[in-house]
C-alpha cells in the first residue's frame, strides 16, 4: 500500500509537468522501472494536449520513428503538425533495462487520431528506446506495429 502511494504521488507530480523529467540517482532502483512508463506517459500526455514543443523536448536530435515508414524526429514533428490526439490507451507495459543509462519499454496501445476530417483508430504493440543525457530522459527510439484489436 505504501508502495502505491508513493508511485500515485510521484505521478502527480510528474505527469502534470508534460515535458518533466525523473532524474534522481535511484531511477534504476525503482521497482519495475515505472518512472521510465511515466516517462512514456508524459509523451503522450505532450501529444494529446497539443503540446509540439514539449513532445519535442522529450526526444533527442537523433531519434528515428518506425512505423510504416522510417522518420526522423523533424520528419515526425512536421506531420504531427497537421494531426490532433483524441484519445490514447497504453496496457501491459514492461520496462527492460539495458545499461544504467538506458531502458526499453514495450507495450500495447490504441489511439485516436484526426487528420483534418478524418478520424483514425489504430491498436498497436509499441517500444519507447529511453537513454539518459545530461541526466535526462529523452527518447532515441520508438517503434509501432499494428495488431488486430
Amino acid at each position: 500500500m505504501k508502495s502505491i502511494l508513493l508511485l500515485m504521488l510521484l505521478a502527480a507530480s510528474v505527469i502534470p509537468v508534460c515535458a518533466g523529467q525523473v532524474t534522481t540517482a535511484q531511477d534504476l532502483d525503482s521497482p519495475g522501472m515505472d518512472v521510465i512508463f511515466l516517462q512514456e506517459l508524459g509523451m503522450w500526455r505532450a501529444l494529446q494536449s497539443h503540446d509540439p514543443m514539449a513532445f519535442q523536448s522529450l526526444l533527442l536530435p537523433d531519434y528515428l520513428e518506425v512505423e510504416k515508414t522510417i522518420q526522423t524526429r523533424e520528419q515526425l514533428m512536421a506531420n504531427l503538425s497537421t494531426c490532433t490526439f483524441v484519445s490514447y490507451k497504453l496496457r501491459n507495459h514492461q520496462v527492460r533495462v539495458i545499461s544504467p543509462d538506458a531502458a526499453v519499454i514495450a507495450y500495447s496501445g490504441s489511439s485516436e487520431i484526426a487528420c483534418g476530417e478524418s478520424h483514425l483508430t489504430s491498436n498497436f504493440n509499441a517500444t519507447t528506446t529511453w537513454v539518459r543525457r545530461d541526466g535526462k530522459w529523452l527518447v532515441q527510439m520508438h517503434t509501432e506495429i499494428p495488431i488486430k484489436p
